[in-house]
């Protein structure tokens, strides 16, 4: 059985069992698409089937086109990963850590390496670290959801700086809202709004024509819906179709199996360390390389998992040794998305698969079913 047809039919037992109502998938091999399914509905009711075309809230999917536009304005020197935060946003400089019931003053500043690989301390989300949840409870402060926000991203950049640091920059996994702190940075070292960023450096030089933070109305009809009823569904969702106040680095786009295929493609270099599509040239290898080392398994919820490190948005293969034990068959990256989206990449064989489907409560179940069946697969079934 090929990849495709065992992703088929995983994913088709959810369509039969009713936990999702359909999902499209792409396979990808040696830097090509290779094949392009759809399976289900797009509406709860299972009235419309699922085109393989279909839009999707992607989530934390969001954080590899912040990546890599950041990598991008990185290679001009417009901005530097050891740059300071408080260097581009003044209201960072005066930061506590919260450790032990007290505030202090961090060990360092936080920089924009740590809101890459998520290592700034800074929270958000259900699974912050108990010492700062209350403080983030008590000031309102959530990721992104997609949902009528009035607030900007200025206005929740400045609220979390108000609040104290999980640990000292550098010392713990804290996955949160980060790269929203970071699509700030963007906007201000850029002189643009962070959509108006993402489409200029990675969209249009990827042709990722149906990729960005609002669905056009002609489009509408493509947008995937989940379950309304199923465990853990938002209540009030709604598919932006102007741009959001809150442009969400983070959590914020939205995208199709195609689009993300053709990312996967573009940045996946070859066994000689060559891209398929060097649009961005040698910069994308940085994605596929662990930024924290000793620091995997830390923090309150390791999405990463087992055997795995953290990029620049990405899980990839552990670099510390006693980790990298923990699992041998650690040798994927990608990310995953709130409403379990997914994309993974095999670096031994080259082949790579793009899940989207719309399913809360279990991304990271959905991720690892991906992840497990790419990696059981070899280049070679495609030549």
């Amino acid at each position: 059985m090929d990849v495709m047809a065992e992703l088929l039919e995983a994913v088709s037992a959810d369509v039969d069992a009713r936990r999702i109502p359909g999902a499209v998938i792409a396979v990808t091999a040696q830097g090509s698409l290779i094949d392009l399914r759809a399976v289900g509905a797009i509406d709860p009711d299972g009235t419309h089937p699922m085109p393989d075309d279909a839009i999707f809230p992607i989530y934390s999917m969001t954080k590899v086109l912040t990546a890599l536009a950041t990598l991008t304005m990185v290679a001009e020197n417009r901005i530097r990963l050891s740059d300071p935060v408080a260097e581009w946003l003044p209201y960072f400089a005066n930061l506590r850590v919260e450790a032990a019931g007290a505030l202090r003053p961090p060990s360092r500043p936080p920089v924009l390496e740590d809101l890459m690989r998520q290592t700034a301390g800074i929270g958000g989300g259900s699974h912050t670290s108990p010492n700062i949840k209350p403080y983030y409870d008590e000031a309102d402060v959530r990721k992104y959801e997609h949902r009528p926000e009035p607030h900007t991203l200025d206005d929740t950049v400045r609220k979390l700086a108000r609040q104290p640091l999980a640990a000292d920059p550098g010392t713990v996994w804290e996955y949160g809202m980060a790269m929203d702190v970071l699509g700030r940075v963007l906007e201000v070292a850029d002189h643009r709004p962070l959509d108006e960023i993402i489409a200029r450096r990675v969209c249009r030089p990827l042709g990722l024509h149906n990729t960005g933070f609002h669905v056009r109305t002609a489009d509408l009809d493509r947008v995937a819906r989940p379950f309304p009823d199923a465990p853990a569904t938002p209540n009030g969702l709604v598919t932006h179709q102007e741009r959001p106040a809150w442009l969400s680095a983070g959590s914020g786009g939205y995208s199709t199996a195609a689009d993300f295929a053709k990312l996967l493609c573009a940045i996946a270099p070859d066994h000689a360390g060559r891209l398929h599509i060097p649009v961005f040239g040698p910069i994308t290898r940085e994605l596929f390389v662990d930024q924290i080392g000793a620091l995997a398994g830390s923090g309150p919820d390791y999405i990463p998992g087992s055997g795995y490190g953290f990029s620049y948005g990405l899980h990839v293969p552990s670099s510390h040794p006693a980790w990298a034990a923990r699992n041998r068959h650690a040798h994927t990256v990608g990310w995953l998305g709130r409403a379990a989206t997914s994309f993974v990449h095999d670096i031994p064989s080259g082949v790579g698969a793009v899940l989207m489907t719309q399913r809360y409560g279990k991304a990271v179940h959905h991720r690892d079913q991906v992840r497990s069946i790419v990696a059981r697969h070899q280049a070679s079934s495609w030549t």
